[in-house]
């Protein structure tokens, strides 16, 4: 058996080995040094190697006097890459570095020199121009990542991240798809209901109808997810950029964390559902039992036919072919969460109780059903005008 690489540093659950260069004095006389971190000694060595020659040929390879542009680049690829760090995770800096720092003004700036203000100043440009509150939000997460790892190196003598002002928002939970309500009507679920055989598609409308769970919650859920009458949510299925290095990447389906604290719930189970999930129960026995060994069983409670992740995209193009021959209006799938909600408040729900059902973190968010429902009333009024002409 090969022996463990001497290590003598340990971080974020990993070990490494470290070396130090003196870099300099400061002005009390007291040494400034530079660590370098290595999977073995010969590899911390080496970097430490690198670092001291271009040191001699007049190169300052620090961070600090690097734009925040390259520095930034360089620390995702050489430093949070090879931490340990989720892919999904990864994947969602890089494309926050990419799409949003990337090219901008304060990009352009040398780290050393970068101000709370600079940031403060950059983070209202960037609202202004059109992006986000919770793209901002997720801008500073980013930098302000990376700017406690250059005060821990030395780089910079103070975070310009903190302090920093962000603006405030009660929609950080508030899908793309909320912003235009589209609810089924009850004729339109009875014709649903009719029309729905014994596949997947039948199980998941139903259970998005009766639970009120986006379709990424749905088809992310394991079987374990499901006990006394309430499905746990907790995750979310998406598509993720897998990294194999900086020019060569696939994507793949996971299961990642819900994006908000308050998506984490549990929401239970109406009786004709838990009927129905019985029914799915001996639909994916089927399943598992024709295609035999090449089965893969994720313990998934929606799986595919082969056990695996059902593809988002390839579930609503069924959504959308299924509408079409029934003849019913084509509605996105996640009508049937609105409806799920609607039908919830017509019914003398409290928002408060719809609000936690949905995963919304602001009952602000869930008021926007009860605004749609006024506007469908003052319609139906508006019908009455003529009775007596």
């Amino acid at each position: 058996m090969a022996r463990a690489p001497k290590t003598n540093s340990r971080i974020n659950n990993n070990d490494y080995y470290r070396t130090r260069l003196k870099v300099g004095t400061t002005e009390q006389g007291k040494f400034i040094y530079k660590n370098f971190y290595g999977k073995t000694k010969g590899e911390a060595e080496a970097k430490k190697k690198e670092y001291a020659k271009e040191l001699e040929n007049g190169i300052n390879p620090d961070l600090g006097n690097q734009s925040l542009g390259m520095a930034l680049y360089n620390w995702l690829w050489n430093v949070e890459k090879l931490s340990g760090l989720k892919s999904s995770t990864f994947e969602r800096y890089e494309g926050i570095y990419r799409n949003h720092i990337k090219g901008s003004q304060i990009a352009l700036q040398p780290v050393k020199t970068i101000k709370k203000i600079a940031l403060q100043k950059q983070y209202t440009d960037m609202v202004a121009q059109g992006k986000t509150i919770p793209q901002v939000e997720n801008i500073h997460k980013v930098l302000r990542k990376f700017f406690k790892f250059a005060l821990s190196e030395d780089y910079i003598s103070k975070d310009p991240t903190i302090g920093v002002k962000l603006p405030k928002t009660n929609e950080d939970d508030f899908d793309s798809e909320d912003k235009n309500i589209e609810v089924f009507t009850q004729e339109e679920i009875k014709t649903i209901h009719a029309n729905l055989e014994d596949e997947k598609l039948r199980y998941i409308a139903l259970f998005s109808l009766f639970t009120g769970l986006r379709l990424g919650e749905i088809l992310a859920l394991e079987k374990t997810d499901v006990k006394d009458g309430y499905v746990c949510v907790n995750k979310t299925l998406s598509i993720i950029k897998i990294f194999e290095n900086k020019e060569k990447y696939h994507y793949e389906m996971k299961a990642i964390k819900t994006k908000t604290k308050s998506s984490i719930r549990e929401v239970p189970i109406p009786a004709p559902m838990q009927t129905e999930l019985s029914r799915l129960k001996i639909l994916v026995a089927k399943e598992r039992i024709k295609l035999g060994s090449a089965y893969e069983d994720n313990n998934l409670l929606f799986p595919s036919i082969t056990g695996t992740y059902i593809d988002k995209r390839n579930f609503t193009r069924s959504w959308t072919r299924f509408l079409k021959r029934i003849g019913v209006e084509h509605k996105k799938f996640h009508a049937l969460r609105h409806t799920f909600a609607t039908r919830l408040i017509e019914n003398g729900v409290s928002i408060i109780t719809v609000s936690k059902l949905l995963g919304h973190s602001s009952i602000q968010t869930t008021e926007i059903y009860t605004h749609v429902m006024k506007e469908e009333k003052e319609k139906g009024i508006m019908t009455l005008n003529d009775m007596l002409s």
